[in-house]
């Protein structure tokens, strides 16, 4: 199954994606870019430059670069 980000472009493992600005029930505290690492059901772990992992809803990134 294919899973698309809010431009409808392909979400894929290895992409670099525009994370949005939280939401008041969001764990991060701003936007940020990080990697998409593995891909879910229903959302994306995206990994930020730091190395923490965040579980993102495919419909709220924006796919940057494809791997």
């Amino acid at each position: 199954m294919e899973n698309f980000d809010v431009n409808g472009v392909p979400i894929k493992v290895g992409d670099t994606v525009n994370v949005p600005y939280p939401t008041s029930e969001d764990q991060w505290n701003f936007e940020f870019q990080g990697s998409v690492s593995h891909i879910m059901d229903d959302y994306a772990i995206v990994t930020d430059g730091v190395g923490d992992c965040w579980c993102v809803e495919f419909e709220r990134l924006e796919v940057e670069t494809h791997d």
